[in-house]
């Protein structure tokens, strides 16, 4: 299998930046925060991030072509430090951070590399500092018709070979399980008119350290 990052790399070299796509919903918790993102992508969660004018942010990915396309989408912000890292370890300090903005990452990671990210989360994290998740859910629309992994239950493999995992809520909490939940919800929604069966299923959480 072709690893992950070099994936990644791939995609974010070729794709253009879609701000018709601005990550939705987040939830208002970052004004004058310190922020970590991680996964910062194509910038998208990261321009909802800005709009609520957040002290400093840091965000890391471990793409230097997703890096490269946001450092000329956001250079004009003075309070933004792209980095290129791993989610796995993070070469940040440590209690430094007020909130983590964790957005469809851990999905793209194996069992034993999503509780190492959690681990690195809590570590960068200040007491009571916040991590704010969404990801998708079992059941979603892009979960059936992908072909299963066979390492690991509701992991799938897509056809341009990147890794997707679908979340239920008993598992997010056991995977936070150093952290207290403040909101925990599955989202379910039904994007394509006339088909009602095709439904989308994200799981959204706010926890506190």
């Amino acid at each position: 299998m072709v690893s992950q990052e070099e994936l990644w790399n791939e995609e974010y070299a070729h794709a253009k930046i879609k701000w018709n796509k601005e990550t939705k919903n987040l939830p208002p918790k970052l004004k004058d925060k310190v922020v970590l993102e991680l996964g910062v992508g194509n910038g998208k969660t990261l321009l909802s991030i800005l709009k609520q004018k957040p002290k400093r942010v840091i965000a890391v990915d471990f793409s230097q072509d997703a890096i490269n396309s946001c450092k000329d989408l956001f250079e004009k912000h003075t309070n933004v430090f792209l980095i290129k890292a791993d989610a796995l370890n993070l070469p940040l300090g440590e209690q430094e951070f007020d909130v983590v903005v964790c957005y469809y990452l851990l999905n793209n990671l194996l069992f034993a590399e999503r509780d190492r990210a959690v681990n690195e989360i809590f570590s960068v994290l200040k007491p009571k500092g916040m991590v704010l998740f969404e990801d998708f859910a079992v059941g979603d629309m892009r979960e059936t018709g992908q072909q299963p992994f066979s390492k690991e239950k509701h992991t799938t493999v897509k056809t341009n070979g990147f890794l997707c995992h679908y979340f239920d809520q008993e598992e997010v909490k056991g995977l936070f399980k150093g952290f207290t939940p403040l909101e925990l919800e599955l989202k379910v929604t039904t994007p394509i008119h006339n088909k009602p069966q095709l439904t989308r299923k994200v799981i959204c959480a706010v926890f506190e350290k």
